[in-house]
Parts: structure tokens; sequence; C-alpha cells
């Protein structure tokens, strides 16, 4: 059955929060708050700018605030969150928004003039979408040029397009967090009981894959996720987050998260091969079988473990807590 959109305690609050998650942005922000000075909203459409600081040490919040006193075109606030990752200050940020529509908008995005209204207008008219992507152009220093190897990586630093055109993605597909637009109460819904299960003291830093977690959930509840070429961002790309340094630790992010996101990944696939196939239910539990048995790679028997106990009413104590949890998350 698809999920339907249920609505929050400030359902009737329409209007758009855009959210600007910072750490350490000041040489940033003042740009990204210029650009969002420039949004071309309609009188009838309320919005905001929230600035979620996430502990910065070098006057963030003072220096866009100076920004924003040279325009006042929207209503300004702040939060602060001291818990380092940029999730935590984000669902600070989302938990006090005002209105239903929230945009995620990093401290280097710069949002083109019309972002908020189609973001507001493509919400209100199609109810179906949970959650809303655009499409990234990269912006960099004059003089400076992209590296050889960029288009092939584009993908991890927010530019290009997320899909081979605008129209609903698949099940098993997500969006990124730049530029992401979503439901405040379908947000909040999705980790009333279940906080991320990407928090780990170990490696803080697969806190990035937030936004892929988040999808990867609304897709599991059935949820749709919406791709739209006509909603441009453009990524601001310093000349150090173009270096061969700054590119490894980015992707060493993305695969210390993957051996989580592969869990949610797998209950997906278990959920959308058997749904309306019973006889797909057989072959998933002796094909996972026997990859158990005969897989010497180890990514693999964790996939096929997983796979049975997605499929079977086990109670294995030996199974990976988050696994129980994206089960249960899954099934409520």
């Amino acid at each position: 059955m698809q999920a339907s959109v249920t609505k929050s305690h400030k359902m009737n609050n329409q209007g758009v929060s855009v959210i600007v998650c910072t750490y350490n942005g000041a040489e940033r922000l003042t740009e990204t708050i210029g650009h969002l000075a420039k949004q071309m909203v309609p009188n009838q459409i309320s919005w905001e700018v929230i600035l979620a600081d996430n502990a910065s040490t070098d006057n963030s919040i003072e220096i866009a605030k100076a920004e924003w006193e040279k325009h006042k075109q929207f209503p300004f606030l702040t939060v602060t969150e001291h818990r380092p990752g940029k999730l935590f200050a984000l669902q600070q940020a989302i938990s006090d928004a005002n209105y239903e529509y929230i945009i995620i908008c990093d401290d280097d995005n710069w949002l083109a003039n019309d972002y908020v209204a189609k973001v507001y207008q493509t919400l209100s008219l199609n109810t179906e979408i949970a959650a809303l992507g655009g499409f990234g152009l990269p912006a960099i220093m004059p003089g400076t040029s992209l590296p050889d190897w960029f288009t092939q990586y584009q993908y991890a630093y927010a530019v290009g397009p997320q899909a081979k055109s605008a129209g609903f993605l698949n099940p098993r597909k997500y969006l990124w967090g730049a530029g992401m637009a979503t439901r405040r109460s379908v947000y909040l819904k999705m980790y009333e009981k279940n906080p991320s299960f990407l928090i780990d003291d170990a490696y803080l830093n697969i806190l990035s894959s937030e936004d892929t977690e988040y999808c990867l959930r609304l897709s599991l509840k059935g949820y749709k996720l919406y791709y739209d070429d006509s909603l441009i961002y453009h990524h601001f790309l310093s000349a150090e987050r173009l270096e061969t340094t700054y590119q490894k630790k980015l992707l060493q992010g993305f695969i210390n998260s993957d051996e989580i996101l592969r869990k949610y990944h797998t209950a997906l696939r278990v959920k959308y091969k058997t749904k309306n196939k019973p006889y797909m239910l057989f072959y998933l539990l002796i094909s996972s079988l026997l990859m158990l048995i005969f897989a010497s790679n180890k990514s693999k028997r964790s996939i096929a473990k997983d796979t049975i106990f997605y499929l079977l009413p086990l109670k294995d104590k030996k199974i990976d807590t988050r696994v129980k949890a994206i089960k249960e998350f899954s099934s409520l």
C-alpha cells in the first residue's frame, strides 16, 4: 500500500523553511545567504531561513547575521547544536522549523532564484511526493578548473543529474541531501521511534550519508521520491575540495557507511522482490542459503544472512541489532 503523507501539528503552516547547515562555514555563508536573498517568492508564500550551526568556532552565526542584515528579505533564525555531525544540527532545525516544507541547503549550496517557489508549488500540487531533489551544477573560484577525474566522481559532490530524466525514482534509489526538499511531518515520522543507525562513534563521518538513510527509510515505508531537473542549484567547490586528498576522504565516508546502508538495501530488495510474488520468497530464500554456504566474500555472506532474517520470523540473537530494528521499522 502506498504510504499517505501525514501532517504534523504545524500542518496549517503552509510555507517553506530553508535549513542551512554549517560547520565553520564563515567563508561560505556570505555568498549562500546572498543567493537566498535573491529568491523570487510570491507574497502569498510564507518562508524562513534557519541557520543550523554545528558547533562552529569561526563566528559563522555572526557572519551569516551580518549578511542577512544587508537584505532582510526573509525571517532568519538560528539554532546551535554542539554535538558534531550534520545530522544532529539538521534534526534540531527541522524540529524547530515553522513550516511544513523543508529545503536542505548546505552552506555551499547556491539555490536558483526560483527554488523556494518551485518547491512550494511542487509539494503543494503533488501530495505523493515525500522528497524532492534537483540538478546540481559545480561552481568554482575564478582561475581554477575542475580536475580530470571530477566527472567520474561528481555524484559524490552532489553535482549532475540524479536520474536519466525527471520523474519518480525507483524505490531502491535515493536523492542527495544538497537541495533536497521534503515534508517536515514525514521527516519527523521517519525518526520518531528509531534514531539514525548511522550514529557510530567509531566512524563519525558516516553521518554524511544521512540523506541516503532518510531516502531508504522513505522507500521502506512506501513513500515516493521525485527528481526535478528544472530545480537548479550550484554547489560551490573550493580548491581544497577538488584535491585528491579531500576526494578520497569523501569517498571513504561513503565506504564506512555502506555496511549499514547495505542492510537497508537488502530490506528493500526483499520487500519489492516479493511484493505480490509469493514464489519470489522461496527463490530468495534458497539463493540466500546457497550464498551463505558457498560465498567466499564476507559482504555477500552478510547480505545472505540479513536476507534470510528479513524473510523468516527468526529471533536470532547473533543478528545485528540494526538489522532487527530495520526489519521492525519496515513492518510497522
